[in-house]
């Protein structure tokens, strides 16, 4: 297994738009492990594969991205399953609104 991973590789290995991988490097979500300073190539490490992992599952559930940059900045349970309820609580109110209609 590689030590890193370009920014294309993370996005077809993750299946991932390089933009959104961008976007989250702008933002502070998942920085690059290293960033080349004579190419500005961003690098990502294997360890991060995770992370990318639980950002892509969270966001199909559909947690906004703020919320997951709360998450991961302080990396509490309780934040994670306050998050969780009140996504649960928006789904139902959503399914409650399409059997309305």
């Amino acid at each position: 297994m590689k030590e890193y991973y370009t920014i294309g590789e993370m996005s077809k290995l993750f299946n991932i738009k390089i933009p959104t991988l961008r976007y989250y490097d702008e933002i502070g979500l998942l920085k690059p492990e290293y960033i080349d300073e004579n190419t500005n190539y961003r690098y990502y490490s294997t360890p991060q594969f995770e992370k990318l992992n639980s950002i892509k599952y969270l966001r199909n559930l559909g947690i906004p991205i703020s919320k997951l940059i709360d998450y991961f900045n302080y990396r509490k349970i309780d934040t994670l399953v306050d998050i969780m309820e009140k996504q649960l609580i928006k789904i139902d109110k959503e399914k409650v609104r399409e059997n309305r209609g």
